[in-house]
């Protein structure tokens, strides 16, 4: 008896042609390389559909794909006012203690002069301590996902705001500001903690609320994207 092959039928040899007493269970093709059979039958049934197969660069779920954007701080310019009006301030008391111990005998120039030390101290320690601690203890950082802000010097506390959650971005600027190129940035988001987030005192302001709003829009369009799927 000739020997027949079936084409398109796997799994049926020349050997249960010849027996047909024996059968053997169909077995199924080896998927295409690099594949599994699970992994066909979950996107076949929508499983496994991530944001990263959607959009195509795997940001929003992968943490490997956020990218820092710019890291900074409030420049001290931007307390160039505060530290003007010190200044002004001490000097005017200064003079006028001056001129008063040289009209009031019981002022001796001795006197009026710890007065002016002890005044400076005082009020330096106050007015640039509070520059100082503004400058030093908080820090900006910017990513492609998430905004983060670090406030204190010895303990740390750090605020995190994802960027889709952002409504509007604001830029604004003192006379001061203007002068020396600065700005500060205002965001308003949906988070629960944080609705109002303010980056004080900052070069680049522009390029940074830009930023901002440029990847909240693409993160956007992307979760859009997949709840459409």
């Amino acid at each position: 008896m000739p020997h027949w092959h079936l084409p398109g039928c796997w799994g049926y040899t020349d050997a249960t042609m010849e027996n047909p007493t024996e059968t053997s269970e169909p077995v199924e093709p080896d998927p295409p390389s690099g594949r599994s059979a699970d992994t066909d039958s979950q996107e076949a049934s929508g499983e496994g559909a991530t944001l990263a197969q959607a959009a195509g660069d795997g940001e929003g779920v992968d943490p490997a794909a956020e990218k820092e954007l710019w890291v900074g701080r409030t420049h001290w310019k931007h307390y160039a006012g505060r530290i003007l009006l010190w200044v002004a301030a001490n000097a005017t008391v200064a003079i006028g203690l001056v001129w008063l111990s040289s009209k009031w005998d019981a002022l001796t120039g001795s006197t009026a002069f710890w007065i002016i030390t002890a005044l400076l101290v005082v009020s330096g320690g106050v007015v640039l301590g509070r520059v100082a601690y503004r400058i030093i203890g908080h820090r900006y950082r910017l990513t492609s996902q998430r905004l983060f802000i670090s406030r204190g010097i010895l303990s740390q506390t750090i605020d995190q705001t994802e960027l889709i959650r952002v409504d509007d971005v604001r830029v604004h600027r003192t006379l001061l500001d203007r002068i020396f190129g600065l700005g500060t940035v205002a965001i308003v988001s949906t988070d629960a903690t944080d609705r109002e987030i303010v980056i004080e005192g900052i070069a680049e302001s522009d390029r940074i609320a830009e930023a901002i709003r440029g990847r909240m829009r693409t993160m956007r369009r992307k979760s859009l994207f997949v709840e459409n799927l």
